[in-house]
């Protein structure tokens, strides 16, 4: 028996509340600002929402990685503030999930577990699928035909050798397309959360070679070729397998990394 997308999509139907929305609106209008000068100073308006999305963009791109300290003082420097509204700003990202703030200790980006972070993925996959299932479903021309020109424009990129993160841009742009056709906005606004939590693990632990990039893309052709033709289980089952083959490499080698820290 065919597990129903429908059935988990209406749990995505009664969420009425997501508080990682404002954290996609203000890293994607930030995401274009420079991480790497040595000095970033703000404008005073709104202050402390504008390092808040310094430091998200910084997390989620991989300029901190999971696990390690924010040095207060260095990023006051940087930003050239005072302490005051980068511990606001701080409480902000805790609030989203990007941060950990220890009493007496300091402030650590927040690192998930293994188990964690294999049962975000798993969720995500079935949020790809229950958005992909709708899109087929309605079958509206111009909905698949905007899906495919992403899906395209994805290989273009990989047989154009362009660099990995340019990959995972389009990649972003295809997840964000799908989530905001399917008509339902608290769906979209699930699909954001858990976009949010795995981005970095996404991003840096997930096709890093060509071929598998080309093998991600077998599996994204695979989906276009069934949402084309109407078939939403087929569409919904290879979106899936989008995000768990990525889930499997990424997995693969964070727990290689796991394992060399422990020796």
């Amino acid at each position: 028996m065919k597990p129903s997308w429908q059935f988990i999509g209406s749990i995505a139907d009664v969420i009425v509340h997501c508080p990682f929305q404002l954290f996609y609106l203000r890293i994607m209008t930030s995401y274009s600002a420079s991480s790497s000068l040595p000095h970033e100073r703000v404008q005073p308006q709104s202050l402390v929402d504008q390092i808040a999305s310094r430091l998200a963009n910084d997390i989620v791109t991989g300029v901190y990685s999971p696990g390690e300290r924010l040095k207060e003082q260095e990023i006051a420097l940087r930003f050239g503030t005072s302490r005051a509204p980068l511990r606001e700003a701080f409480r902000v990202l805790e609030r989203e999930g990007l941060i950990e703030i220890f009493p007496w200790r300091g402030v650590c980006v927040i690192r998930h577990s293994l188990e964690e972070i294999r049962e975000l993925f798993e969720i995500r996959a079935d949020l790809l699928a229950i958005c992909v299932q709708r899109i087929t479903e309605d079958g509206s021309p111009e909905k698949i035909a905007a899906v495919s020109e992403e899906i395209g424009k994805l290989i273009e990129l990989t047989e154009a050798g362009r660099d990995e993160r340019a990959y995972k841009q389009q990649t972003a742009t295809i997840s964000t397309l799908t989530s905001s056709l399917a008509g339902n906005r608290y769906l979209h606004a699930m699909v954001t959360d858990f976009r949010q939590k795995l981005l970095w693990y996404y991003c840096f632990l997930g096709q890093s070679t060509v071929e598998r990039r080309r093998e991600s893309n077998r599996l994204w052709q695979a989906m276009l070729e069934a949402m084309q033709r109407g078939d939403a289980w087929a569409a919904a089952k290879a979106a899936r397998q989008v995000t768990l083959s990525t889930a499997q490499f990424a997995l693969q080698i964070a727990e290689a990394a796991e394992k060399l820290k422990e020796t």
